[in-house]
C-alpha cells in the first residue's frame, strides 16, 4: 500500500524560505540581512504589522540565516541539517510562543530559566513571540528582566499586530521594524505566479478581485485562491465565484446601492438589501465594501476624475462618515438587515448629518420636517406645564430637544423608536410609556437603555429612566405573533421616514 501523501496548504507551501522570497518588505529584510552579514545580531526585534504580510515568516528566516552553517550573502541556505530542522519546525533550539495562548506569567518565569540553559545545536538561541502584545502585563515585567541583562546566545524576536499594546520598556529594548500592507498589484503578480506553479485556471479578473479584497494581507489573498481552487476543481474560476463563496456583493451592486444613496433613491436601496440578505450574503461585509467605494471615489474626485451621481468631494466624505459609523453599530446590532434599511432610509431622506448633498440632488428630495409627526403631549397627570420661568423649558420642548439630540447624532434607530413613545416627567425619572401593541418598540428600545440615559441626563439633568407600559387594566397576555411583529417593523419604518408599506 502506497503511503498517503500529506496535503500541504498553500500558504504554507508557498511560505518564503529566503529573506528574496519576501514580498514588499525591502526595508526590514535589508536591514536584517545587513546585520547577519557584519555580525551584529541585537539582542531582541520587534516586527509590527498587520496579519498575514510576513511577520513570522521574517522571523523564521532571520533564525534559519543566524544558525545556518553555510549562509549565503544573509541568506539561509535552506540544504544544511540546521536550516532544514527550523523549517520542519523541530529545532530544539528555535522555540515559537503563542503570545495569545501563553499570556501569563508562569510561562515567561519558565521562559526566563531556560534561557540561561547553553544552546543544544544552533549558535543561538531564538525565540519567536507571537502577538506579543497579548501578555499581561506581569508577563511583560518579567520578560523586562530577562531584556535588561540577556544572555550572548539568546535572540528574541517579538511579533505584533498591535505594537501600541506592548510597554515602551520593551519596545525601547528592541530593534523594532514596522511591516506594510502589500500593494494590490503585488499580491496579484504573487498569485499569478502561484496559479502557473500550481496549475490554478484563474482569470485575470478574479486575481484582480482578490488582491484588492485581500487589504494587504498577501497569506488571505492565498487562502482566498485555495478556497476557490477547492470549490471548482479543474473548471475556471471566475470572478462571480469570489462573490458567491465569500459571501461578498458584486463591485457593481456596491456602486449602485451608494448610486441609489446619493440620489435618494431610497425603495431602490432597500430591494438591493433585500436582495443581498435573501441570498445570504454578509451585511457586514457588504458595508466594508461600501466604505472602500466611497473612499476611491473621493480619491478620484479629489484627482478630478468624475463621479457617480457628479457628487461633490463634501457629499462623498458625509456618507463616508455616515457609512463608518454604520459599521460601528452594526458590530453590535440584534438585527442588523432593519439597522442597515433604517440607515439607507435616512440617508435618502436628507436628515441632519447627511446635509452636504449637491444642489442638484438637495432639490430633488428636500429635507423632511423635524420628524415624521409630532411628539405628543404628556401626561396630564405629570406633565401640564405651568408657565415658564424666563430660561427655562418646557416638558414639552425637552422631549422635542431628546429627539432632536438623537437624530443629530444619527442614531436612526433609535429615534425611530423614541417617536411612538409617549414621555411621562416625574420628580427624579422621565417614563417612556408604550401602547400594549407596541411590544417590538419598548424591547428595542432597552438595547440602547445607556446611550438614552445619556442623552436624557444632558436635557433633563441626571434622572433615572424607565421604559414600560401605559398603565391599562390589563397586561399583555401573550406575545405577538412572528407577522404582527414584521408588520410592526415595517410600521416602524413608515413612521420614521414617511414611507408607505406595500403589500
Amino acid at each position: 500500500m502506497t503511503e498517503a501523501h500529506e496535503y500541504q496548504s498553500l500558504y504554507r507551501k508557498w511560505r518564503p524560505q529566503r529573506f528574496a522570497d519576501v514580498v514588499h518588505q525591502e526595508y526590514t529584510v535589508r536591514t536584517l540581512q545587513n546585520a547577519i552579514l557584519s555580525n551584529q545580531i541585537a539582542h531582541a526585534y520587534l516586527l509590527a504589522g498587520p496579519r498575514g504580510v510576513g511577520k513570522t515568516s521574517i522571523a523564521r528566516i532571520f533564525a534559519k540565516a543566524i544558525n545556518c552553517t553555510n549562509p549565503q550573502h544573509g541568506e539561509p541556505c535552506n540544504q544544511c541539517d540546521m536550516c532544514k530542522k527550523i523549517t520542519r519546525g523541530n529545532a530544539l533550539d528555535v522555540i515559537e510562543i503563542d503570545g495569545a495562548s501563553n499570556r501569563g506569567i508562569d510561562q515567561i518565569r519558565q521562559l526566563r530559566e531556560e534561557v540561561n540553559f547553553v544552546h543544544a545545536e544552533a549558535q543561538y538561541k531564538v525565540y519567536i513571540i507571537d502577538e506579543v502584545h497579548m501578555l499581561t502585563n506581569e508577563a511583560f515585567n518579567a520578560l523586562l528582566k530577562t531584556l535588561e541583562e540577556p544572555p550572548k546566545h539568546v535572540v528574541f524576536i517579538f511579533a505584533t499586530t498591535e505594537p501600541h499594546k506592548v510597554p515602551l520598556t520593551i519596545i525601547s529594548r528592541c530593534q523594532a521594524f514596522e511591516l506594510k500592507l502589500l500593494p494590490p498589484e503585488r499580491i496579484e503578480k504573487r498569485l499569478q505566479e502561484i496559479c502557473e506553479a500550481e496549475k490554478i485556471n484563474a482569470s485575470p479578473k478574479v486575481l484582480t478581485a482578490i488582491s484588492y479584497r485581500a487589504r494587504g494581507a498577501l497569506r488571505d489573498a492565498i487562502v482566498m485562491l485555495e478556497q476557490l481552487a477547492s470549490y471548482k476543481g479543474a473548471a475556471r474560476i471566475e470572478e462571480h465565484d469570489l462573490f458567491e463563496i465569500m459571501g461578498l456583493a458584486s463591485e457593481e451592486t456596491v456602486q449602485e446601492f451608494l448610486q441609489a444613496l446619493l440620489t435618494r433613491q431610497g425603495r431602490r436601496a432597500l430591494e438591493i438589501i433585500a436582495d443581498l440578505a435573501e441570498r445570504g450574503k454578509d451585511l457586514e461585509l457588504f458595508v466594508d465594501e461600501l466604505i472602500e467605494q466611497t473612499r476611491d471615489w473621493i480619491i478620484a474626485a479629489l484627482d478630478g476624475h468624475p463621479v457617480p451621481a457628479e457628487a461633490r468631494v463634501e457629499t462623498l466624505i458625509g456618507l463616508s462618515t455616515q457609512l463608518l459609523g454604520l459599521k460601528r453599530e452594526l458590530g453590535r446590532a440584534w438585527e442588523k438587515r432593519i439597522l442597515l434599511e433604517v440607515k439607507a432610509l435616512e440617508l435618502t431622506q436628507a436628515v441632519p448629518g447627511f446635509e452636504q448633498a449637491p444642489p442638484q440632488l438637495s432639490a430633488a428630495a428636500p429635507p423632511r420636517e423635524q420628524s415624521a409627526k409630532a411628539p405628543r403631549a404628556t401626561k396630564k397627570a405629570h406633565a401640564e406645564p405651568e408657565p415658564s420661568a424666563a430660561g427655562s423649558t418646557p416638558a414639552q420642548d425637552k422631549w422635542a430637544q431628546v429627539l432632536e439630540e438623537v437624530k443629530r447624532e444619527r442614531r436612526g434607530t433609535v429615534h425611530a423608536l423614541l417617536l411612538d413613545g409617549q414621555p411621562v416627567e416625574l420628580s427624579d425619572t422621565l417614563r417612556i410609556e408604550y401602547d400594549l401593541q407596541h411590544t417590538f418598540h419598548k424591547e428595542s428600545l432597552e438595547k440602547h437603555r445607556k446611550y438614552l440615559e445619556e442623552v436624557i441626563a444632558r436635557v433633563y439633568g441626571p434622572r433615572r429612566v424607565e421604559i414600560a407600559f401605559m398603565q391599562a387594566a390589563e397586561s399583555p397576555t401573550r406575545r405577538k405573533s412572528k407577522s404582527a411583529e414584521l408588520r410592526e417593523k415595517a410600521e416602524l419604518l413608515k413612521q420614521a421616514f414617511d414611507g408607505e408599506i406595500v403589500s
